[in-house]
């Protein structure tokens, strides 16, 4: 058994799928098309609900002491294999609700869904999907830099 077989088969994007961001405080990260990543479980399980399916545990509002709002989902994600459905897989992902903006506070109708895709994104992330961005791009405080130091850059942003 290629315990990797599964990994190794989600882990590359396509350049069409990736976007640099390019502004703001994510400014230089990789953003993934999240249909892309649909796409990419539809090609490896089969279609949403016959070969891979997730359940919403939790979703819920959590305000910051700036005055924001955020958003966050909780998934379980399983996948179909010969012997059935998978054990849990989980993910959280966060959006923001209220924000605060230039020109005031501004409420999204959308958090939820953006929330949503980001916990598949998270879930999917402990299958391999999207693995080179994460590996590639992401350094941890341990990561060595140019002249020694230490720093942190590049994430999957992927708004979901």
């Amino acid at each position: 058994m290629d315990n990797l077989a599964i990994y190794n088969r989600l882990r590359s994007v396509p350049d069409s799928a990736k976007k640099t961001i390019a502004a703001g405080r994510l400014k230089g990260m990789t953003d993934v098309n999240p249909m892309w990543r649909i796409k990419a479980l539809t090609e490896e399980f089969g279609p949403c609900g016959v070969g891979w399916k997730y359940e919403i545990t939790d979703k819920r509002l959590e305000p910051a002491p700036d005055g924001t709002v955020a958003a966050f989902v909780d998934i379980v994600l399983y996948i179909r294999r010969e012997e059935g459905w998978s054990e849990p897989i989980p993910g959280t992902g966060g959006s923001l609700f209220a924000a605060n903006e230039r020109g005031g506070m501004h409420v999204s109708d959308e958090c939820f869904k953006m929330a949503l895709t980001d916990a598949l994104s998270v879930a999917g992330k402990a299958l391999g999907l999207a693995a080179d961005v994460y590996w590639e791009r992401d350094r941890t405080k341990y990561s060595p830099s140019a002249g020694g130091a230490h720093r942190r850059s590049g994430r999957d942003t992927a708004s979901g």
